[in-house]
């Protein structure tokens, strides 16, 4: 991505932010719609109903620059051994990690094995991108532009938190509270319209002030108190409490997820945008993966610690309370099993939200690392000044009033007349 004009990039990235988070947070409601209207597999029947029309305005509309040259020996410049490494070595830590304490113990043979193989082919990964590729997939020098280190933990930090809010958040809504899945997709949006206009308002913000650290300090802080005020919640907490906390939570996303996009193009070179850009769009997914996978855990782990040793709890229903809830009246229990239940449930989404407060403040602490570049474009003068002056373009003539002038750096003298072609051939090439 290249755009020069720096006020249009950070314009841009606010309203960007906002379509991102209207994408995300418009999930869990159509998904709830759906799950109540129909059947749950049209969950899975949305994505290419929508990804085709997608897809042929992308063909269509998108314009690209194409670079000329041989299409084979571009492909073979892709970085097939990195992608390999990166995509096992990370499969290899989430799956043991996903059934870490319940399904596989955290001694046992296989999780000790993969996390270890995960973690040798993360370093392998790294020399792989550090020594043995021309056109790495994961630049390591992107990395030490200034400030961008903490950036880019903080894009990892905020996919832990962010993806995990919109997944937990309706469980906790419907599991818990005991709202239909339409209501709990519904009760997102205050956290989508909030974060939504907050993005806008950070890209007008920045293109103004011409400074991207204001954002993500005050958004970090947003966002750390909204996490802190969702270990309020329990089973009895009314919905004005609810659309306060998601509020203040959403400010606080909006005013993160594009300045610190914005603050890694500040410190990097312009033409290292598009790799700045898909690095950040990598780190903040597997930040996500993890950030779902360790909630998982946090959640599965509670329940087996509680509940596994209580009479009236089975595998099956074990199974099911990794889930949801929302089914577990077809297992029998007397109203007492079922407090019981639910209590253990909302302390391990207890568990899950301080782990989410806990990846803001992160995000906040790392805030005093982040810089403050300046956005402000230099000036044309100040550009120029270092170029070596190239050959000069000719002189072009100027009609003033019906007679013809010199132009820039041509002598003329209005006392003597043109009388001839010669004259005006010889005024016009004399410097």
């Amino acid at each position: 991505m290249h755009i020069a004009n720096q006020a249009v990039l950070t314009s841009c990235s606010g309203w960007l932010g906002a379509v991102i988070a209207l994408g995300n947070g418009a999930g869990p409601f159509l998904g709830g719609a759906i799950v109540e209207g129909a059947t749950w597999r049209w969950v899975f029947w949305i994505i290419p109903i929508m990804t085709v029309p997608t897809s042929m305005v992308i063909l269509f509309f998108l314009p690209l620059k194409h670079r000329s040259g041989d299409y084979l020996a571009k492909v073979k410049k892709i970085d097939y051994g990195g992608m390999v490494l990166n995509i096992a070595s990370t499969l290899l830590l989430l799956i043991p990690l996903s059934g870490g304490g319940v399904t596989y113990a955290w001694g046992s043979p296989f999780f000790i094995a993969c996390t270890v193989t995960g973690a040798v082919l993360g370093v392998l990964f790294v020399l792989h991108q550090w020594k043995l590729v021309a056109l790495p997939i994961m630049p390591l020098r992107l990395y030490r532009a200034p400030h961008c280190w903490a950036l880019y933990l903080q894009t990892f930090l905020i996919g832990l938190a962010y993806f995990g809010n919109f997944f937990y958040l309706p469980i906790y809504f419907q599991s818990v509270l005991r709202y239909s899945p339409l209501v709990s997709g519904a009760l997102i949006l205050p956290v989508v319209i909030t974060t939504s206009f907050a993005s806008i308002a950070s890209g007008q913000y920045m293109n103004r002030v011409a400074s991207y650290m204001h954002c993500i300090l005050a958004g970090f802080a947003l966002w750390t108190l909204g996490s802190g005020l969702t270990l309020l919640f329990d089973r009895d907490t009314g919905l004005a409490v609810l659309i306060v906390v998601l509020i203040i939570e959403g400010a606080g996303i909006g005013l993160t997820l594009q300045p610190t996009l914005v603050g890694m193009y500040a410190n990097s070179r312009n033409e290292d945008r598009a790799v700045t850009t898909g690095l950040r769009n990598f780190i903040r997914t597997i930040g996500g993966a993890f950030g779902l996978v360790i909630s998982g855990v946090i959640l599965s782990n509670t329940l087996s610690r509680d509940l596994s040793k209580r009479p009236f709890v089975s595998d099956t229903l074990m199974a099911q309370l990794t889930s949801s809830t929302y089914d577990l009246d077809k297992f029998g229990l007397s109203p007492d099993q079922k407090e019981e239940v639910f209590d253990t449930y909302m302390l391990g989404l207890h568990y899950i939200f301080i782990f989410f407060t806990v990846c803001s403040g992160l995000g906040l602490v790392l805030t005093f690392w982040v810089g403050n570049t300046s956005l402000k474009a230099p000036k044309k003068s100040d550009e120029e000044e270092g170029q070596p002056m190239e050959t000069q373009e000719e002189p072009q003539q100027q009609v003033i009033q019906g007679r013809e002038v010199a132009s820039e750096g041509e002598v003329f003298d209005e006392k003597r007349p043109m009388t001839g072609e010669a004259d005006v051939e010889r005024n016009v090439h004399t410097r």
